[in-house]
């Protein structure tokens, strides 16, 4: 019997959320000699058990002990990467990103704040 399903090997993949953040936060093993990595868990979230969004958990951890920190998290829609909505645990959210130019200025952004580098320098100084 002859498959039912399409051929997939002609049809384009577009690059996923997750590429896009683990992308984004690329150089954080570097930055601190090893010892944090960027961290990501999905779920999905919806009222009374309805999948409608899928949001991203965005960590640093540390790489000796796997203790992880809640950095940001991006919420987007099931059937596709945008338009998203980045926030931080702080309450300070980047609403309506609509391509990924406009997610990496959000999470540059998060990256770059006061807040992030005490959260780094704290977790690095906590390993030896």
């Amino acid at each position: 019997m002859p498959t039912l399903w399409p051929n997939f090997a002609g049809i384009a993949t577009p690059r996923t959320m997750l590429q896009m953040l683990y992308d984004a936060a690329a150089g954080v093993g570097a930055q601190s000699n090893g010892k944090l990595d960027f961290y990501i868990d999905a779920v999905g979230v919806g009222a009374a058990g309805a999948v409608e969004r899928i949001r991203y958990n965005c960590y640093l951890r540390v790489s000796r002990n796997n203790y992880t920190h809640l950095l940001f998290q991006v919420t987007t829609p099931v059937a596709g990467p945008f338009p998203a909505t980045a926030a931080t645990p702080e309450g300070e959210t980047y609403p309506n990103l609509a391509d990924e130019p406009a997610l990496l200025g959000a999470i540059s952004a998060i990256l770059q704040r006061e807040r992030t580098k005490e959260v780094a320098v704290y977790l690095m100084s906590s390993v030896p």
